[in-house]
């Protein structure tokens, strides 16, 4: 991690002595000499020069810097500080997606890929890649949570008081949804949860292995629960784009099944099913609103994105990146760039007779007006919202819905001998899909039938990669028999830049 971006992106900290001190010390350790040591003492002393004086500068904090001991002080303070947790989460779907769904069988690539888009397709993907560079945001959004849970619980001001316990577990369950990420993708990352306030902090962690970041994303969870209410917003956006009892508990399922605790993971399902806040199954014939009229009853946590406020705006960072990745070249108006496709095997599990198929998956036919070129197939579950001749992509982000809890709770089930209720719930979903219950009947065949269930159903929402290395059957079912493809790698800008960061095998 660069020592910038870390103690500074989370956008609360702004203090001008340090940058000097860090524009200095980014110069020499950016440097791999055997001198590093007297090249930080250098700067050092070069700082110290150009302040004048050391001790009256560094002993001086002016009235204008911002830090965390002046920062705290308010409700409104602790309201700012959490949504700045929430903010990364903007930046990500798009690594989400490839990080979930990416090196597996569901995505093909077009005729006109990037060579990143190539590796992610065809699993030989090199720490340069673009795509893994999600890692420098997920690890400031971990110092924005780690900065809330260090100083809200420090706040006086009584205003607060009526959610305070919420925004500590708004933290808490931020930080375990950034680290599952990390750890499922990277595997063995580092564990920090102290925020980078000042200079005190170790700026080169080391790898911890996945077991103990696992540890600690279940202590987060188990932090988080109590603390956050079934409904504790005020509006359906805040209630489907924040930190919910519900999302907690769907992240628990989902992480208690890495885990292979299957009653843990289907006790949580169970509450999430039966929540007070009533998640509900739509209809097949309205699947489609699940991707394009947002927040709807079956939406547990969903990454929100608003054109009314310029999110979306092509060219900007606030965007959903997977419209531009996933849809066609534009003809009356500027599109995507069709990176991606399904894959055959994606298209031969969801024929036209699946009432999913047509929103997943279309062709822009011998017509392909509003689209440039004719008979594309495209992925279409981020369809973005056409302005005038601007398309905005502003599709949310759906990280967890209803339909998946029920297949976690069939799984687990399933697992735990009760093979037949887990029959139940997994029809549940087919019959949504307009389809007939499964002919499944022993643990093994309702095992894979579960399996390919979550391949229709949640396809291009970030799962494929993620199930197939949880349950052990990512070579039999892909085809990569190579070990390492088990784990992304590591950025290499980031081993670059923190000496004591070790590159995962085979890369």
């Amino acid at each position: 991690m660069t020592l910038r971006p870390v103690l500074f992106n989370w956008g609360l900290i702004k203090a001008p002595i340090l940058n000097t001190v860090l524009t200095f010390l980014e110069l020499t350790l950016d440097f791999k000499s055997k001198k590093m040591k007297i090249n930080i003492i250098t700067a050092i002393i070069m700082f110290c020069l150009f302040s004048v004086s050391c001790t009256k500068v560094t002993d001086q904090v002016p009235d204008s810097q911002i830090t965390p001991a002046n920062f705290y002080k308010t409700a409104s303070d602790a309201d700012n500080a959490i949504n700045a947790c929430y903010d990364v989460l903007q930046k990500l779907p798009v690594n989400f997606e490839l990080w979930g769904d990416g090196r597996a069988d569901i995505l093909a690539a077009t005729d006109r890929p990037l060579s990143a888009d190539l590796q992610v397709v065809n699993g030989n993907i090199s720490a340069s890649n673009s795509y893994v560079n999600g890692w420098n945001a997920l690890y400031s959004g971990i110092n924005r949570c780690n900065s809330v849970l260090a100083n809200v619980p420090n706040i006086t001001d009584p205003s607060l008081a009526g959610r305070k316990d919420r925004i500590i577990g708004e933290a808490y369950f931020l930080r375990a949804l950034f680290y599952f990420y990390l750890a499922r993708t990277f595997e063995n990352v580092p564990l920090i949860i102290k925020p980078y306030e000042d200079l005190s902090n170790d700026f080169f962690p080391k790898n911890n292995d996945r077991a103990t970041i696992f540890a600690q994303i279940e202590k987060d969870l188990k932090a988080a629960e109590p603390l956050v209410p079934d409904l504790p917003f005020a509006t359906t956006i805040e209630n489907k784009g924040k930190t919910t009892k519900a999302a907690i508990r769907t992240a628990m399922a989902d992480f208690y099944l890495w885990n292979k605790k299957y009653q843990e993971a289907a006790d949580a399902a169970a509450l999430v099913i039966s929540s007070p806040a009533g998640y509900s199954l739509l209809s097949g014939a309205n699947f489609g609103n699940i991707f394009t009229l947002k927040n709807q009853s079956e939406s547990i946590l969903e990454v929100q994105y608003n054109n009314a406020n310029q999110e979306g705006t092509p060219g900007t960072n606030d965007v959903n990146g997977l419209t531009e990745q996933f849809l066609p070249i534009g003809g009356s108006y500027t599109a995507g760039n069709w990176r991606y496709l399904p894959s055959n095997k994606l298209l031969t599990a969801l024929p036209a007779t699946d009432l999913r198929a047509g929103i997943t998956y279309k062709n822009t036919g011998p017509t392909p007006a509003p689209f440039r070129d004719a008979n594309r197939i495209y992925i279409a579950k981020y369809p973005g919202t056409l302005v005038g001749a601007v398309l905005f992509q502003d599709s949310n982000f759906i990280i967890y819905r209803l339909a998946e809890v029920i297949l976690f709770r069939a799984e687990a089930l399933n697992e735990l001998g009760q093979t037949n209720q887990a029959i139940t719930l997994l029809n549940q979903i087919r019959t949504r899909a307009g389809l007939n219950g499964t002919t499944a009947t022993s643990q093994g065949d309702v095992r894979l039938a579960i399996e390919n269930e979550r391949f229709t159903e949640l396809a291009f929402e970030g799962k494929r990669y993620y199930d197939l290395v949880r349950t052990g059957r990512y070579a039999a079912v892909t085809g990569f028999n190579d070990v390492n493809y088990l784990r992304w790698p590591i950025p290499a800008n980031e081993i670059i830049k923190n000496r004591n960061l070790v590159q995962n095998p085979g890369y």
